[in-house]
């Protein structure tokens, strides 16, 4: 959970623990609650479900920990795939001050911590946190105009990298790309995928064009791993400044 990944914008993925509640649209067909329905056998989601805190991924990041420093290459990792590292949630609360150790002590991944709560994270960061941690990147879940707000939460916090996930694009977005360094689309995939139109992919391109903010193009609605990769015949996968 895991040594590889089919996210194409990070090298590993770890959860530290497992469940969530959903919180707005793009929730909707949550692919991680039939994940662990489906292939785990779980019942995590819900605001009053459990949530199942792992053990051996733990581990995996100190060895990828280890591999990176040893080889002199930083690696991403995606924190976390299954639920919200900024949860309100009894077993998320009282596990995340052990998460924060671990990143502390991990710094030589580059941490991707991404949620659909940013209206949490300044009370939930470490009190070591001060201008943010270089290896910590923060983002926040943006599917469509009715949640934009969460970039105006975000781009308060102090962090090396502020990015969005514009995933499942299921509307039209226009943001304030001010103190955001990273935006990265997704069309929504799965059974019972929402179409995209791809003006969308095309218009918050130009508007991070005109930023100066890296854009990443992940897929397009209904692709399949590894495919649907081109926005408009080009493959356009960018990282943010300097995290090459």
């Amino acid at each position: 959970m895991s040594e590889k990944t089919t996210i194409a914008w990070t090298d590993h993925t770890f959860n530290p623990w497992i469940g969530c509640a959903k919180v707005s649209e793009g929730c909707r067909n949550c692919y991680a609650e039939t994940f662990t329905n489906n292939r785990m056998g779980l019942d995590l989601w819900g605001k009053d479900a459990a949530r199942q805190v792992t053990k051996s991924p733990w581990q995996n990041v100190r060895k990828w920990n280890e591999a990176a420093k040893r080889e002199g290459v930083r690696r991403r990792v995606f924190c976390a795939s299954l639920c919200d590292v900024f949860e309100d949630h009894p077993t998320a609360n009282a596990t995340r001050p052990r998460l924060w150790d671990l990143i502390r002590e991990c710094d030589s991944l580059d941490w991707q911590l991404l949620t659909k709560r940013p209206e949490n994270i300044e009370r939930m960061l470490p009190s070591d946190w001060a201008i943010g941690w270089r290896h910590v990147w923060l983002g926040a879940t943006i599917e469509n105009q009715a949640v934009a707000h969460r970039a105006d939460i975000l781009r308060k916090i102090p962090a090396v990298v502020r990015f969005i996930s514009y995933e499942p694009a299921i509307g039209p977005l226009t943001l304030d790309m001010i103190g955001l360094h990273w935006v990265i689309y997704g069309g929504e995939s799965g059974r019972g995928f929402r179409a995209e139109d791809k003006r969308w992919a095309r218009d918050i391109r130009m508007q991070c064009d005109a930023y100066g903010v890296a854009f990443f193009h992940k897929q397009s609605a209904g692709a399949r791993s590894g495919t649907g990769v081109e926005l408009d015949g080009e493959i356009v996968r960018a990282y943010p400044r300097g995290s090459e």
